[in-house]
């Protein structure tokens, strides 16, 4: 009997011991951020997906599966490789991307925005519009209509005929209040067109508006600024950079401030320190260039061309 209990408490310590370094390794695999993939025998580290969506609440699909938990999520032990990861709500349109996990690492997808299917429409302006624009007060709005200029409040009430004028190109490019707030250029390949208005908040009825097209172009206009004196409009056509001189009617003196040898890209305009930043070809070599046109310099090289130079685009 003493032997019998004996022989089973040895088999007893040593099938404990068997199965300690057994399941010991496997322990500290996990531990250590392993999977053991038994059907493969092969040892991988994991990885995380951590996943949060406004709103939150929604279903998680990995590789088309549905995930248990709803967002914000953390998805671990994943085998490292690329998932098709979906974020689904009702009332709301999916969230697809796919994601890579990276061993030992978490997979960060924390801004997911989920729009509603369902959208507020409100119609505010029954006007056969052709473009319209908006100060940055965001407080009123101006309508290019086939009937003519009109003003109203951003929502669509208070308004108010400005101008008679409708013939606006269909393909308008850009468009910008001046500085003053008293203007309103905007433009297309082939030309460029001010409005002048009494100022950016107040034009009542009965009001001067005009608009005028101020330059057709024979180069494609790429880009036009306005100059922070809100008295001279930037612009950029074919290859020149020019400087045009506003002012209701007549002629408008136009001066090309450079020649560039490419057509120019990255074309930025900084209003406040009226520098444009623009690349060219030159020496060889590309490069990025900035031309100072701040007040002083400015004035200083409009008058002295002013003599030289007497420049025009007749309309066509």
């Amino acid at each position: 009997m003493k032997n019998s209990d004996t022989l089973i408490r040895y088999i007893a310590f040593y099938f404990s011991l068997a199965l300690y370094l057994i399941l010991l390794p496997i322990v500290l695999a996990y531990s250590f951020g392993y999977h053991i993939d038994f059907h493969k025998f092969n040892i991988y580290k994991t990885g995380i997906l951590s996943l949060k969506s406004e709103p939150s609440g929604a279903f998680i699909y990995i590789n088309g599966k549905l995930y248990t938990d709803l967002t914000p999520a953390r998805v671990e032990e994943l085998k490292p490789g690329t998932y098709f990861v979906e974020v689904k709500r009702e009332g709301f349109y999916p969230w697809q991307k796919d994601l890579s996990v990276i061993p030992n690492m978490v997979t960060r997808a924390d801004n997911i925005i989920l729009f509603p299917t369902l959208r507020d429409l409100a119609k505010i302006s029954d006007l056969k519009t052709v473009n319209f624009i908006i100060p940055d007060n965001k407080s009123q709005m101006y309508q290019m209509t086939e009937s003519g200029l009109y003003r109203s409040n951003i929502d669509g009430t208070g308004l108010m005929k400005l101008s008679p004028y409708s013939d606006w190109p269909s393909d308008i490019t850009g468009k910008s209040f001046s500085p003053d707030g008293k203007k309103i250029l905007f433009f297309n390949e082939d030309g460029i067109w001010v409005i002048y208005l009494t100022s950016r908040d107040a034009a009542k009825d009965g009001d001067s508006v005009e608009v005028e097209e101020v330059l057709t172009s024979p180069s494609v206009i790429r880009s036009v600024f306005w100059h922070s004196g809100s008295n001279h409009i930037v612009f950029v056509a074919g290859r020149d950079i020019n400087v045009l001189e506003l002012g209701k009617g007549g002629r408008k003196n136009m001066v090309t401030l450079h020649k560039c040898n490419l057509p120019p890209k990255g074309i930025f305009y900084d209003n406040n320190n009226d520098s444009l930043y623009f690349t060219d070809y030159r020496g060889g070599r590309d490069g990025i260039y900035r031309m100072d046109l701040r007040e002083k310099f400015f004035d200083k090289l409009i008058q002295r061309v002013k003599k030289e130079f007497d420049v025009i685009y007749e309309k066509k």
